[in-house]
């Protein structure tokens, strides 16, 4: 039997959670989203015991946080495709995000015009707050590297993901990234900037979905 205290917690942890998530989500994944707060919840009182609990039960620990990361990825993803419905027209990164949720998540190219787009390449400009100062990273890729150009193109509506993204930095970090895109028989570049402050995807407002604006025609 839960005690009566314990049980208030982890329902008021899931209210908090709902009220962050899309109304649709919140009342489809409720089952979800409260057991979500009760492995979140034991997760804490094993992490209060931080280097006063055996290695030997690590093992435990490890299980319910990779539980606890399974079910925020579907939370998350819930969330990413009910907000994209609603998204304003134009073309977006989208990014899948909730607390704790798995490392590795999918950068998808949405495509929200009425327009075909083919997608071709990708770059990647980041800079990471470090105790020394500030590190650069730079990358680039496209479709044909990617071995997705058979399926690079997105229809009105669809989206494909061109990158993946990694939540597992505990720091600061902005990464201004820009793709090339065939649009109208024209190639042209779009750009985004996607921040992270401690770990964290810094605007929750924008529920994961990053406005590509165009800078020019190639």
């Amino acid at each position: 039997m839960i005690r009566r205290p314990i049980y208030d917690d982890v329902m008021d942890l899931a209210s908090r959670l709902a009220d962050k998530c899309h109304p649709q989500v919140a009342q489809k994944h409720a089952e979800e989203l409260a057991r979500y707060a009760r492995l979140t919840s034991a997760c804490d009182a094993l992490e209060s015991f931080l280097g006063g609990r055996p290695s030997i039960d690590d093992d435990a620990f490890n299980v319910l946080t990779t539980r606890r990361a399974q079910v925020a990825d579907l939370i998350a993803h819930a969330n990413l495709k009910a907000y994209e419905q609603e998204a304003p027209a134009g073309l977006y990164l989208a990014i899948p995000f909730f607390s704790r949720c798995s490392d590795k998540q999918p950068v998808w190219l949405l495509n929200r015009t009425d327009q075909r787009v083919i997608y071709l390449q990708r770059l990647l400009h980041a800079y990471a707050s470090t105790d020394d100062g500030i590190d650069e990273y730079q990358t680039a890729g496209n479709a044909f590297a990617d071995g997705i150009a058979a399926s690079s193109e997105v229809e009105p509506g669809q989206r494909l993901q061109i990158d993946d993204y990694s939540m597992s930095f505990d720091g600061d970090f902005v990464s201004n990234r820009r793709v090339i895109l065939l649009v109208d028989d024209g190639r042209s570049e779009w750009v985004t900037s996607i921040t992270k402050l401690g770990g964290h995807l810094w605007d929750e407002e924008l529920h994961g979905l990053h406005a590509l604006q165009k800078v020019k025609e190639l």
